[in-house]
């Protein structure tokens, strides 16, 4: 059974992009708890890529609350 596992961006390397497929390919670093499993790539399409894009930067962005009216 899997429990504990996470991935990281792999350190000094950025994601790529195919110009004629869209894929985005971004390199991730396996860890289950801090000990190091192995290498993998996220692979998505153009389309993909930027729906996660949106739901990072809504994740990321603070809540500001709503001024009284």
């Amino acid at each position: 059974m899997v429990r504990g596992w996470h991935a990281s961006l792999t350190r000094n390397v950025g994601p790529s992009t195919d110009r004629d497929s869209g894929e985005v390919r971004i390199p991730l670093a396996l860890f289950d708890v801090d000990v190091h499993q192995g290498d993998a790539e996220l692979v998505l399409t153009r389309r993909e890529a930027r729906g996660l894009l949106e739901h990072l930067a809504d994740a990321v962005t603070p809540v500001r609350p709503r001024e009284a009216q």
